[in-house]
């Protein structure tokens, strides 16, 4: 593990990423990767492994890269837009996500994240977001004025 991924695993303790016991090994500028072993509590009630567990894994995956790769003067993030598309499934053993930067913009990131069954070596699911990138609010009176012309 690198620090930031262990700084990471600290912090999300009584949070969802927490309780559904997302592990990260590495994290920094533009890459993330995680996992967590599948237990009772990530299956629907219909016994299969549930998609809002993946869409968590993913959405923390791409979240937690989107603030290690913050542009000099954003202070945080705003999710836009999310889509999964899910092609696969588990049953047992671990569930990986390797979440990438595609665009980095001013305003904007694009993130994309691919979801695989350690146990079977299958992708289960891919993941997109849009990331709304926030700025602290400009002080009115540092504001420059334009002279209007007499």
């Amino acid at each position: 593990m690198n620090l930031l991924a262990d700084q990471i695993n600290a912090s999300q303790a009584g949070s969802l990423p927490g309780l559904l016991g997302f592990r990260w090994i590495e994290a920094g500028n533009g890459l993330v990767r995680g996992c967590f072993e599948i237990t009772a509590r990530h299956f629907s009630p219909h016994g299969l492994l549930h998609g809002a567990t993946i869409v968590a894994l993913a959405d923390t995956a791409c979240g937690f890269g989107c603030l290690a790769s913050l542009p000099e003067g954003a202070s945080g993030f705003a999710t836009g837009e999310l889509k999964t598309n899910f092609i696969g499934t588990a049953r047992q053993g671990t569930v990986s996500c390797d979440a990438r930067l595609v665009h980095g913009g001013r305003t904007t990131q694009v993130w994309d994240a691919e979801i695989r069954s350690e146990t079977t070596a299958r992708t289960i699911a891919l993941f997109r977001c849009t990331q709304m990138l926030l700025y602290p609010p400009v002080d009115a009176s540092s504001r420059q004025t334009s002279s209007e012309p007499s």
